[in-house]
């Protein structure tokens, strides 16, 4: 058995797990009115310290450090935890918890025999330390925690492709010297000048059906560094794409529910300007796979595409720009991992979709796996000009990857953004789509 799914329980016990644990987050901490507080204080004045802490705020830091994986052992089933211990990565994400706290607290607890490492680490992986039997954090309870106030880096660069839920952050990449200096050149100011003009207006959603005046709208930006080695060399030869803009700290509702249709900038009625079939119109003009267009409503329902499922024709299309191989027999893994997807897709054929689409648009099958991150570099470039071109007229608005929300009253100017952000880069006008 692996060591890493053994645990010595007790002299003469042992217990089989998965050392994925409970991640205690460095945003984590108990406020002083929680029923928990009295009780995770008690248990943190028995903790001996290296050195101990003199100041108040040297003090709380610690104590939130410890409310952390306190938290993550009452909550794991298995008592496992596992946190942030790497300095470069705080520098990185800006944790609102300083470094030295976690790792002083870690120190302690481990020194203590409280903690006790499971298994190895591996790669973009934290090691992973159960709470000892018979130690004061097996004996609480589980509790609530609360999160300290914080954003996002407004600038990402993660490692690996489309699932940005699982690529992690390029930690190696951002803290060279090289890179620190070329984002906070030419990447952070874009950022911040576009979040600055954002704030200067008023924004509000209806997430669930409610009204929420009280939305700070920030956004950032998220880079894939791909590269066909790991480690620090491969980090000096990155090589950036994807860079979409998302929301940083607040969402944008639901369309299908219509509580995206509510939105109010500036206390006006809003709506939206679409670009359609973004990817399909960029590779288009792509310099070693154009192709002619066809005249056309509707890209996704042209020719052997017309009376297909529409929205499975799009997501086709799109995964087929990101490495999924239309030459392939069945149905990508890609569409059974996503509840939403497998759903649509029950019952279709996929070669009837793949056989359409290699047809209708041959190019689709000569791009290669990250063409479609290529184009999101494009798109999201175009995004942030037509944003700052309709904020330099005074007026607010808020983007979906391709898309603007702005007052209904000014959709020609989001038109008129749209325009020139692609004539800027070289392209055709785009055709677009206005209203919800």
């Amino acid at each position: 058995m692996p060591l890493e799914q053994t645990i010595q329980m007790s002299d003469n016990k042992t217990k089989d797990l998965s050392t994925k644990g409970t991640y205690a987050s460095p945003r984590y901490f108990i406020p002083e009115d929680s029923p928990a507080h009295a009780e995770a204080w008690e248990i943190f004045q028995k903790i001996k310290w290296a050195k101990p802490p003199k100041r108040d705020n040297g003090i709380k830091s610690r104590f939130n450090a410890f409310s952390a994986l306190l938290w993550a052992v009452t909550q794991d089933e298995d008592w496992v935890v596992h946190t942030d211990l790497n300095k470069s990565s705080y520098n990185v994400w800006k944790w609102p918890l300083p470094y030295n706290a976690m790792r002083d607290t870690m120190d302690a607890l481990k020194a203590m025999g409280w903690l006790k490492q499971v298994g190895e680490r591996k790669q973009f992986r934290q090691f992973r330390y159960i709470a000892a039997p018979r130690t004061s954090m097996r004996k609480m309870k589980p509790f609530k925690i609360s999160q300290q106030h914080y954003h996002w880096p407004e600038i990402q660069v993660r490692r690996g492709r489309t699932d940005l839920d699982k690529a992690p952050m390029d930690v190696e990449f951002m803290s060279i010297p090289a890179t620190r200096k070329m984002i906070d050149k030419h990447i952070r100011p874009k950022m911040r000048d576009l979040n600055q003009e954002l704030a200067e207006h008023e924004f509000t959603l209806f997430n669930f059906g409610k009204a929420n005046d009280w939305v700070e709208v920030i956004y950032r930006r998220v880079y894939t560094n791909i590269t066909s080695k790991l480690g620090p060399k491969a980090a000096h030869n990155g090589w950036l794409t994807h860079g979409r803009i998302y929301p940083n700290g607040f969402y944008i509702p639901s369309k299908k529910k219509g509580w995206r249709q509510k939105t109010l900038i500036d206390g006006k009625p809003t709506t939206e300007v679409d670009v359609h079939a973004s990817s399909l119109r960029l590779l288009s003009e792509d310099y070693s796979l154009g192709f002619e267009l066809p005249e056309t409503e509707d890209l996704y329902a042209y020719g052997k595409l017309s009376g297909l499922n529409r929205e499975i024709t799009k997501k086709v299309i799109q995964a087929s720009l990101n490495g999924a191989s239309l030459d392939s027999k069945s149905w990508p893994k890609s569409f059974s991992e996503k509840e939403n997807d497998a759903q649509l897709i029950a019952g279709q054929d996929w070669l009837t979709y793949a056989d359409a689409i290699a047809e209708t648009y041959p190019s689709l099958k000569k791009a290669d796996k990250d063409k479609g991150l290529d184009l999101m570099l494009t798109e999201s470039d175009i995004i942030i000009s037509a944003m700052n071109y309709v904020l330099d007229k005074g007026i607010g608005c808020l983007s979906i990857h391709d898309c603007l929300i702005v007052p209904e009253e000014s959709k020609q100017v989001a038109i008129d953004a749209f325009h020139k952000a692609y004539k800027d880069k070289g392209f055709k006008p785009p055709q677009l789509s206005v209203g919800w």
